[in-house]
C-alpha cells in the first residue's frame, strides 16, 4: 500500500506558531525529512518541532537530506532528484513521510525544488502541502507595522536582487519587504529615495522573529544610518513609503 508525502511549513521560529494541521501530521508521520545546507550544521526546524514530538510513544525516523545553498544549478538538480528518489522509495513502501521547512513551503523554500523533482520523476507519489506562517507576516506583527492596508502595493525583494531592479520595483510600491538581505539596506538608502521613499519613511528591521533572541528596531529611514545591522540570515526589513503611527508606542515612527 502506497504512503503519502507531506510538505509542512513550521512557521518563523516559535513552536507555538505551528498550525494544528501541521502538528497532527508530525504526530502521526513515520518519517520526518530534515533539510540541511550542510551535514555538520544543526537544523533550526528540528528544534522547533521537538515539543510536538515530545509526547510520541513511537518516535519517527529522522531522515536528514542535504540541500547545499549554491548557485550551481546542475549539481543542485542532481541532489534534488536524488533526494526525491529517496523520498519516493519511502512513500512507495507505505510510509507517511513529512518534510519540514521554515516559514511556508511555497514561499522561497527548499521544498519547492524537491516538489518539482517529485512531480517530474515520481508523479504518482501522493502529495499534500500544509501552509505555514511566513516569516515576513510574523515580522509585521512583531514590529506592529502593517505590511499593507487599503490599496497599498507590496513588493517582496530577495537578497540577490540588484540595485537597478530594486529601484525600479520600489517606484511602483508603497511598501517593501526585504527578505534575507537587511544588511544591504544602508547602501540602498539613495536608491529608495530616488524611488519616492523619504527620510521619514517608516522602516522596521526584525532579527530572528519569534525566537527567544528576537530583536525589533523601528524608526525612520534616515535613522537607519546610525543602526548596527548585522549580516544575519534570519533578518527581514519592512519599509513603508509613508510614516506609520505606531499606537502601541504612542509615537510616529
Amino acid at each position: 500500500m502506497a504512503g503519502k508525502f507531506i510538505g509542512i511549513g513550521v512557521g518563523p521560529g516559535d513552536p507555538e506558531l505551528i498550525t494544528l494541521k501541521a502538528v497532527k501530521a508530525l504526530q502521526t508521520a513515520d518519517i520526518i525529512c530534515i533539510p540541511k545546507a550542510d551535514v555538520d550544521k544543526p537544523s533550526l526546524a528540528v528544534t522547533m518541532i521537538k515539543p510536538v514530538l515530545a509526547d510520541r510513544k513511537v518516535k519517527p525516523e529522522m531522515l536528514e537530506l542535504i540541500f547545499p545553498m549554491t548557485k550551481d544549478d546542475i549539481s543542485n538538480q542532481e541532489l534534488w532528484d536524488k533526494n526525491a528518489d529517496v523520498i519516493a522509495q519511502k512513500v512507495n513502501s507505505g510510509k507517511a513521510v513529512v518534510f519540514i521547512t521554515l516559514g511556508d513551503p511555497m514561499f522561497y523554500s527548499t521544498f519547492i525544488y524537491l516538489y518539482q523533482s517529485l512531480q517530474t520523476g515520481h508523479p504518482n507519489v501522493e502529495l499534500e502541502i500544509i501552509p505555514g506562517i511566513s516569516a515576513f507576516n510574523a515580522c509585521a506583527t512583531s514590529a506592529k507595522i502593517p505590511i499593507a492596508e487599503k490599496d497599498e502595493l507590496v513588493t517582496v525583494i530577495p537578497s540577490d536582487l540588484n540595485e537597478k531592479l530594486v529601484e525600479e520595483a520600489a517606484k511602483y510600491s508603497d511598501n517593501l519587504v526585504f527578505i534575507k538581505c537587511a544588511y544591504r539596506l544602508k547602501e540602498l538608502i539613495p536608491t529608495l529615495k530616488r524611488s519616492g521613499f523619504k527620510k521619514n519613511s517608516t522602516i522596521a528591521i526584525i532579527r530572528r522573529c519569534s525566537m527567544p533572541n528576537e530583536t525589533v528596531t523601528v524608526g525612520r529611514l534616515c535613522d537607519m544610518l546610525n543602526w548596527d545591522i548585522s549580516e544575519d540570515y534570519f533578518t527581514i526589513a519592512i519599509v513603508k513609503k509613508n510614516c506609520f503611527i505606531n499606537n502601541s508606542k504612542g509615537a510616529v515612527v
